[in-house]
């Protein structure tokens, strides 16, 4: 299995983008370390250390337009015809809400099936303060449409890569900010890196 974690807001040309921002340490400013794009790394790098301790492959990207990045993640899944090809657009939600939410496609069935392994795994894992696990098929013209276009153009790529737009959690949740320190990043990583192997078992 290649698994492919997309660092998005970050990198994107011409923006300086870093997703969603919570003053977190109640300081009245919100720093860079309070942001999105910096958080993400905390929850997909200890899962690509867990993807490659069991013998599987991970790809970083971390620049360029969405677009481009779908494609090349399309081009490494034609290079590897024989591999099935997990594409994870990384995100933090915000919004107080409290749930993870795992969207796909819906044009996708692979996409469908790599979220609900990934909704059941966290369900199972009890992280505190995610009281439930959703997935949510995304198009151009429904409520879920901003998860959608991260991983649109993955749908024009070969069979064997399917994406997923990750909001593991809500950065403004205050009972989810355990999980923007490192520790809690390796519990979502744990929850993650559960359900990308069951599904690809």
């Amino acid at each position: 299995m290649i698994v492919i974690f997309d660092r998005q807001h970050f990198g994107k040309p011409n923006r300086n983008d870093m997703g969603a921002g919570v003053d977190l340490d109640g300081d009245g400013t919100i720093e860079l370390s309070e942001q999105e794009a910096t958080l993400t790394p905390f929850y997909y790098l200890p899962s690509q250390r867990l993807l490659e301790k069991e013998g599987h492959d991970v790809i970083i990207i971390d620049s360029g337009y969405y677009s481009d990045r779908h494609a090349q993640a399309n081009a490494i899944a034609r290079a590897n015809p024989t591999e099935e090809v997990i594409y994870c657009a990384c995100h933090i939600n915000a919004g107080k809400g409290d749930y993870a939410a795992f969207i796909h496609d819906s044009r996708s069935g692979r996409g469908e099936s790599i979220a609900l392994s990934l909704s059941q795994s966290f369900q199972e894992s009890n992280l505190s303060g995610v009281l439930r696990s959703i997935v949510r098929a995304g198009s151009d013209t429904n409520d879920w449409k901003n998860g959608y276009y991260t991983i649109k153009g993955i749908y024009s790529g070969p069979n064997n890569i399917g994406g997923v737009c990750l909001e593991p959690y809500f950065l403004d949740k205050p009972e989810h900010q355990w999980l923007t320190t490192l520790d809690g990043g390796e519990r979502v990583a744990e929850a993650l890196v559960g359900g990308l192997l069951k599904w690809c078992a």
